[in-house]
């Protein structure tokens, strides 16, 4: 994907080259977006959440050791059909504990992308606002792992604006 974007700002290049002084910006999406106050608003609002879930796990998981410690103790002075059956209990808490752990964990994720969505649209506004206002040709994301490889000083750092925008400034 990354290659493909490159490929077509190198195809571009020349088209823009006999154009009026090309404008690019930059900006880390990453910075501006950790520093949106709706952003700390998901953090409580997930810590919130996550609290709940794992408390509802650590109930699960002391029930769980509970029957696993009553079985070992009972172990010796069962039949051979009871310890068959309380071994099957304790196996099924225990895959009932795992699945509950894995469903919570993609609810999580689910819930925080679901959350984080409106934010980043409005982030995604902020930036083509200030892009247009500018009359910038890219924009690009310097945030960790960005395909950006030079930065002309001639390259417009839009972060501030943006903030402005978003009315962090």
């Amino acid at each position: 994907m990354k290659k493909m974007f490159f490929m077509a700002v190198l195809a571009l290049l020349p088209m823009l080259a006999s154009a009026e002084e090309a404008k690019f910006g930059y900006i880390s999406s990453y910075d501006v977006m950790t520093a949106m106050p709706e952003v700390a608003k998901v953090e409580e609002y997930m810590a919130d959440y996550n609290k709940k879930n794992r408390e509802y796990l650590e109930t699960m998981y002391n029930e769980l050791q509970e029957k696993a410690a009553k079985y070992e103790a009972d172990k010796a002075t069962l039949s051979e059909a009871m310890r068959k059956v309380r071994e099957e209990e304790v196996q099924t808490m225990y895959e009932r504990f795992q699945n509950a752990q894995t469903s919570f964990q993609e609810d999580a994720q689910k819930e925080q992308a679901l959350k984080l969505e409106p934010i980043r649209q409005k982030l995604q506004d902020a930036i083509n606002a200030v892009g247009k206002r500018l009359g910038l040709v890219f924009v690009f994301d310097t945030s960790a792992g960005s395909p950006v490889l030079y930065k002309s000083e001639k390259a417009v750092d839009i972060t501030s604006q943006v903030k402005k925008e978003l009315g962090m400034l």
